[in-house]
């Protein structure tokens, strides 16, 4: 079964062009994410929207947020 499309344009475009990961900088536990787990993991949908235009506005860089309780985000370009 193949993947289902998605209709969030900014979605699709942090999939397609980064890849997300996220560190727990208190237990040292990492994991890697898509674009739509990722508000799952902030709870906050301002921060994610202010994050993907950040990472889009800026290009095919490396891109790292830290918050205040404990979280490195790093998105990775492809």
């Amino acid at each position: 079964m193949g993947a289902i499309k998605s209709n969030d344009r900014l979605r699709a475009m942090i999939n397609q062009n980064f890849v997300i990961q996220i560190i727990d900088r208190n237990t040292k536990k990492r994991k890697i994410i898509g674009a739509g787990q990722y508000s799952k993991e902030l709870e906050s949908e301002e921060l994610k929207i202010k994050h993907f235009k950040k990472v889009l506005e800026g290009g095919l860089d490396k891109y790292v947020f830290l918050l205040r309780r404990g979280l490195k985000i790093q998105f990775l370009p492809k």
